[in-house]
């Protein structure tokens, strides 16, 4: 049986495993899942001090420290294509403790950080190095904060995009021109409201239809359609048109639009009144 100081060791591992489990089974606040990783690493081990870097890609840089200034370490960066044997026996910033330990931060076979504890006792993280079923709970601990992280990571990234998606909306909805986004046989994918306020109907009746259904009023596109030649030139087009189904003299212009791949995947129309002009 092990000692009761032991016992007590394990007690207090195993709460911290538990802790650290939680937030990895779900999404939580970026900043609160940061703290609480470097927390969890600095209380495990019994650290004085503990840094938390994460991945850009590029490098390793810090995100998060207890018991050093992060004002400190601002500008440390450790190449994330460093190799392991490397992260695990060199010190990633200058400080002055006795004895450190590196801990990568692994998620899906993907590096997403690096947990670094300080001690000013020599050799305090030995027993993690040298004893197998010390270090396995360690381990454990890095498997749950880097998941944590990975997750709280895509909750951020989906909250940005989401963000950016309002913002492009809005944006979008407030211009007074007539917008359109249609794919390569001329059916409106996407449309903004000035389109729908100026035919007085839902934006829903406008998507899906065929533009020049919309705009000309006719079940095939007009001789000269602004459309048609960004769909056979893959090139922006401009022109004046005398519009007797929308009422009024616009300036068309058509820009081709592509994918992420290069590929022509349909054109975006915008039409300003210049009927007063």
């Amino acid at each position: 049986m092990p000692p009761i100081s032991g016992e007590k060791n394990l007690r207090r591992r195993l709460k911290i495993l538990a802790d650290a489990f939680l937030p990895s089974s779900r999404a939580l606040d970026y900043q609160a899942v940061l703290r609480m990783a470097t927390k969890h690493f600095k209380t495990f081990t019994g650290a004085d001090a503990s840094v938390l870097m994460l991945n850009n890609h590029e490098f390793l840089t810090p995100a998060f420290s207890i018991g050093i200034p992060l004002s400190t370490i601002k500008g440390v960066s450790l190449p994330s294509s460093t190799k392991p044997k490397e992260i695990l026996i060199h010190p990633p910033m200058d400080v002055r403790y006795a004895s450190f330990l590196n801990i990568p931060l692994v998620h899906n076979r993907k590096l997403i950080g690096l947990s670094t504890v300080f001690s000013a006792i020599p050799e305090r993280f030995h027993p993690f190095e040298q004893d197998k079923d010390e270090g396995s709970l360690l381990d454990m601990l890095a498997g749950y904060v880097a998941a944590s992280i990975e997750n709280a990571t895509l909750a951020n990234t989906i909250k940005a995009i989401e963000r950016f998606k309002r913002d492009w909306e809005n944006i979008f909805d407030s211009i007074d021109d007539l917008i359109s986004i249609q794919d390569t046989s001329f059916t409106i994918v996407r449309a903004n409201m000035a389109v729908a306020r100026k035919f007085d109907v839902d934006i829903r009746e406008i998507i899906g239809k065929k533009c020049f259904k919309v705009f000309h009023g006719t079940d095939v596109p007009p001789e000269v359609c602004p459309c048609c030649k960004s769909v056979e030139t893959k090139t922006k087009y401009t022109m004046d048109s005398e519009e007797p189904h929308t009422k009024g003299i616009f300036n068309v212009t058509t820009f081709p639009l592509f994918d992420d791949g290069g590929k022509f995947v349909g054109t975006i129309r915008v039409a300003r009144d210049v009927t007063e002009h």
